[in-house]
């Protein structure tokens, strides 16, 4: 999985009141693991975490549950058991400058725009491509307006 920010014209750092972010606009995160921990210091409440990491290993996150919050601070007990269990080549340095970070569930969905979902088939299974170019008659989209026509046409779209 991987998400991203749209950018609407704009390039570089993401800025959220006048501060950079630490994310980058148009720019490709993998999204790597999602968590749930209990919140030890709120009993029945949970901790909804991702762990998302920057391809070019620098520019994390620097919001809460960034390497230096004092989110971090608190629960690194946590995010460390959590790192343990990984396997050997998925584990990392906490604090490290390598473009992994964490971000809480709802800090994500409100920075980024897109989710990217693909399903990695096993090697028994066999598919068939075909060639061909969309075209605005083969292609219409999602239906902008939810009336009947419209779900109709979007129905037999090829």
């Amino acid at each position: 999985m991987g998400c991203s920010i749209k950018g609407y014209g704009k390039n570089g750092p993401q800025m959220i009141e006048g501060k950079p972010s630490g994310l980058i606009l148009n720019h490709a995160y993998g999204l790597n693991d999602i968590m749930e921990f209990d919140d030890p210091d709120h009993k029945g409440q949970k901790l909804r975490l991702l762990r998302l990491r920057n391809p070019w290993g620098n520019s994390e996150w620097t919001g809460a549950w960034s390497d230096n919050s004092q989110e971090m601070k608190e629960y690194s007990h946590l995010i460390l058991g959590y790192i343990n269990t990984l396997a050997p080549d998925e584990q990392f340095k906490l604090g490290a400058d390598d473009g992994t970070f964490f971000m809480c569930y709802d800090d994500w969905k409100d920075n980024f725009s897109t989710l990217f979902l693909n399903v990695d088939f096993p090697d028994h299974w066999t598919g068939v491509r075909f060639k061909s170019k969309w075209t605005k008659s083969n292609a219409g989209g999602l239906p902008v307006n939810y009336v009947k026509e419209d779900l109709e046409r979007y129905a037999t779209n090829p």
